[in-house]
């Protein structure tokens, strides 16, 4: 088991959508082929985004704040996520390789804990890349133009369109298994100090102690290494989480904009806008859900050990099990500015305030 092998839709999404972000903990991993579709992809979504500067000049103000303003966001998203975790490519495969380290030589309690944190995220995550629908406002050359060159654009139109909806959903799958990958360290560790803690009356006395100050001491190997894959993780991703805080208002303002008009839109067209949102609120959701579980199993390590036997603990272990609970108090904070975490409440925050500046345009217009 390792950081790779665990969760084969994040591997698929980064070679189909020519992310390429670093699976293992070495330099590069990856075929000629895949370093070919990446240039090829992002020569593309390049092309992309400078054909939609004309194309929005050339389209009503109103399609411009529904369709293009969107994927002006999810490109300036898309490209600032991927840029600034191959920017930090040493700290990825610092992170990859500690965590390898770990998994590799996972017990039971691990593989059970593993597959317990991964498994709840599988159908909103395949809900989210099967429900993308971009609709790109874009001009390669001025009216009148051929049926050829209508065919052709139409066809870069959604092969590009289709290639941008796979990187963003590419990364967000990979920040997440990062995120999830150290929660499942948090949750590890709540189970086997509350094992250390549970009074086992079958066995010899003495021998029983030896064996838990053993495995406390263990645990404390475990912990430091805890801390330092927090950190590296925040070292990776705190600004990211910022951006996607900021990111998210403005593009849920101009999702809520888009479903301001569906009345006067074709029944097919609102089907594709209300599948498009759902899947945009789903992505969210999952980001803050997320971190939110990071955030819980950092201060909840110490709960369900305190409700076992661990006053019969020797004095050497008891006084760590007590370290440990002051540690506690320490939750783990990934974001770069306090206030723009991304959390539970933060989800409902942000679509608040999305509603605010959607109705601010909406009153502009």
């Amino acid at each position: 088991m390792d950081f790779e092998n665990v969760n084969r839709l994040n591997v698929k999404l980064n070679l189909i959508s020519g992310n390429l972000l670093p699976m293992v903990d070495r330099d590069s991993s990856f075929s000629l082929f895949w370093k070919f579709h990446c240039v090829v992809v992002w020569i593309m979504q390049l092309i992309n985004a400078i054909a939609m500067v004309p194309g929005c000049m050339y389209v009503p103000i109103e399609k411009v704040m529904k369709d293009g303003m969107i994927c002006f966001v999810i490109f300036f998203e898309m490209s600032f996520l991927l840029l600034r975790i191959h920017a930090r490519k040493n700290v990825v495969c610092q992170l990859i390789r500690k965590l390898n380290e770990i998994l590799r030589a996972a017990d039971d309690t691990m593989k059970n804990v593993v597959t317990s944190t991964l498994d709840p995220v599988k159908i909103p995550l395949n809900f989210y890349w099967s429900a993308g629908d971009y609709r790109i406002p874009i001009a390669f050359t001025k009216q009148p133009f051929s049926l050829k060159v209508f065919v052709l654009g139409s066809l870069f139109i959604i092969i590009s369109s289709i290639y941008l909806f796979l990187k963003k959903v590419s990364v967000d799958t990979y920040m997440v298994h990062l995120i999830l990958m150290v929660t499942v360290q948090y949750r590890y560790f709540a189970l086997k100090i509350a094992m250390i803690c549970r009074e086992d009356e079958g066995k010899d006395s003495q021998e029983l102690n030896r064996r838990k100050e053993i495995e406390i001491k263990a645990l404390c190997r475990h912990y430091r290494d805890m801390i330092y894959i927090t950190s590296l993780l925040r070292k990776l991703l705190s600004l990211n989480f910022s951006l996607i805080y900021v990111n998210s208002v403005f593009r849920f303002c101009f999702i809520g904009i888009m479903i301001s008009s569906i009345t006067s839109t074709t029944f097919w067209e609102a089907i594709s806008i209300m599948i498009y949102a759902s899947g945009a609120v789903v992505q969210l959701y999952i980001l803050c859900s997320c971190v939110q579980q990071l955030l819980d199993a950092s201060t909840e390590m110490t709960d369900k050990a305190f409700h076992e036997n661990w006053y019969l603990l020797q004095p050497p272990v008891k006084r760590i099990f007590i370290l440990t609970i002051m540690a506690n108090n320490l939750e783990c904070k990934i974001a770069t500015f306090e206030k723009f975490n991304l959390s539970l409440p933060s989800f409902m925050t942000i679509l608040n305030q999305s509603y605010s500046v959607a109705l601010l345009f909406l009153k502009m217009k």
